[in-house]
């Protein structure tokens, strides 16, 4: 295993990632679930939960003058704690809401562990008393004992955990429902949009696409909608396949290179689809582009200022926004506040998500009236539409507890900064197979 200080070099950009690098952490950074579940379609482990120690029906966490939450996040998401707390500043500031501040008492973390996961959470129920748990950054969310404690969660909505819970409230929706019969074709008209970009008048209609992933479940399902995505902007998939073993990284992904790379009838695709975990991506990327690759190489986790120099080329799609965006005053404003409030710190995908999902459970208190309770939150976001114009949603609930906002950005690495190659749009979800829209 490479030691935390050299994966905390190659997040920083101090060193490139070689093909023959192991496990830089142990499942790193949420962002590994964004791949899939951003498009509305790959199952990763489910947010168990056992019915023990399920509190009463309660008004906890409210007082005349405060609302308690605390936040649960996996090893690599811990940063989600950040942004939120910058929102919440914000607003604490303006007086609150309703008079009342917002205290993050804390921000568990469940070290990648579903039962840890369960037992942190309900600590956080039973012990911390929070009216609600924001912010969730980790796919395996103890949604069934927050539905049965009947304590609302926010968070990035890429666990099952959210899908069809009433008391699951993703920024972005329920972004992994059980089956692979819908997905967002966002992914694939932001690629669409590059070419075009690029003065390729017909976008991507007619390129190749391949779509690689790990041997599980989450990997799987993930090529399927991803090979949707392709598909509805117009591609050939020459190549939808999850060969690489689960578990582990591999030392060595040639093989996995020499498939991709004479996938199109013995030549290169135009386009490939990494839909790996972050600590596959980067090795894998890295040996497809000393192979040779000419085209366009993606991936949907490897978002942070600190890697650009690392992935010179490739490009990223979030699901919202980003920094670099100065032409949205919205998002101007976002980043100048992150940029204050953090004093330097990187401003990394798991810091956006935090941001926003303290954003959307701020709208949702503003929503629940003078007298708020963990009841009453639920209730109004139940029904609230979260949006930050041109930065992240229109989400709609209560149709967002089955379907994901189709919307988001590409980015480009030029080698020293990331660049946007699409700007953030929102375009629509799809069956599979059919490719037809569906009302959102």
């Amino acid at each position: 295993m490479v030691p935390e200080g050299a994966c905390r070099a190659l997040l920083e950009g101090q060193v490139r990632p070689m093909h023959s690098e192991g496990v830089c952490v142990k499942r790193v950074m949420v962002l590994v679930m964004t791949v899939a579940a951003a498009l509305t379609g790959a199952a990763v482990t489910a947010g168990g939960a056992a019915s023990a120690g399920v509190p009463a029906q309660q008004s906890q966490g409210v007082t005349s003058s405060e609302i308690k939450v605390a936040g649960i996040t996996d090893t690599n998401g811990a940063d989600a704690a950040l942004g939120a707390r910058v929102r919440f500043d914000q607003q604490n500031a303006a007086g609150g809401v309703n008079g009342r501040k917002i205290t993050l008492v804390e921000t568990a973390n469940d070290k990648d562990d579903p039962a840890t996961n369960l037992s942190e959470v309900r600590r956080l129920v039973t012990q911390d008393g929070v009216a609600a748990v924001v912010p969730v950054q980790t796919p395996v969310t103890a949604g069934d004992y927050l539905k049965q404690a009947k304590v609302p969660f926010f968070g990035w909505g890429v666990s099952p955990a959210y899908y069809k819970n009433p008391y699951g409230f993703g920024f972005t929706g329920a972004l992994v429902p059980p089956t692979t019969s819908s997905a967002s074709d966002t992914w694939g008209k932001l690629i669409d949009q590059l070419y075009k970009s690029q003065g390729v008048s017909s976008g991507a209609k007619g390129k190749t696409a391949a779509a690689i992933s790990q041997d599980n479940s989450a990997g799987k399902k993930g090529i399927v909608v991803i090979g949707a995505a392709a598909k509805a902007a117009g591609m050939k998939v020459v190549y939808q396949k999850a060969p690489i073993p689960a578990g582990s990284p591999p030392g060595d992904y040639t093989p996995f290179v020499q498939a991709l790379m004479t996938s199109d009838n013995g030549n290169q695709p135009d386009v490939i689809f990494v839909v790996t975990q972050f600590n596959y991506t980067l090795p894998l990327s890295s040996l497809l582009e000393t192979s040779g690759f000419k085209g366009v190489l993606t991936n949907a986790v490897a978002y942070d200022p600190r890697l650009a120099t690392s992935v010179k080329g490739q490009t990223v799609f979030t699901q919202f926004d980003v920094p670099e965006d100065t032409s949205n005053p919205n998002m101007v404003k976002i980043t100048k506040a992150l940029t204050d409030g953090l004093k330097g710190k990187s401003l990394s995908q798991p810091v956006l998500a935090g941001y926003f999902t303290a954003d959307q459970f701020v709208q949702a208190v503003k929503k629940a009236g003078k007298n708020p309770t963990s009841a009453s939150i639920q209730k109004a976001a139940s029904k609230l539409t979260y949006q930050i114009p041109g930065v992240v949603g229109a989400t709609k609930y209560p149709t967002s507890y089955t379907y994901g906002a189709p919307c988001g950005t590409l980015v480009q690495s030029d080698g020293t900064a990331y660049k946007i190659a699409a700007p953030y749009h929102c375009y629509e979800n799809i069956t599979v197979p059919g490719l037809k829209p569906i009302p959102y």
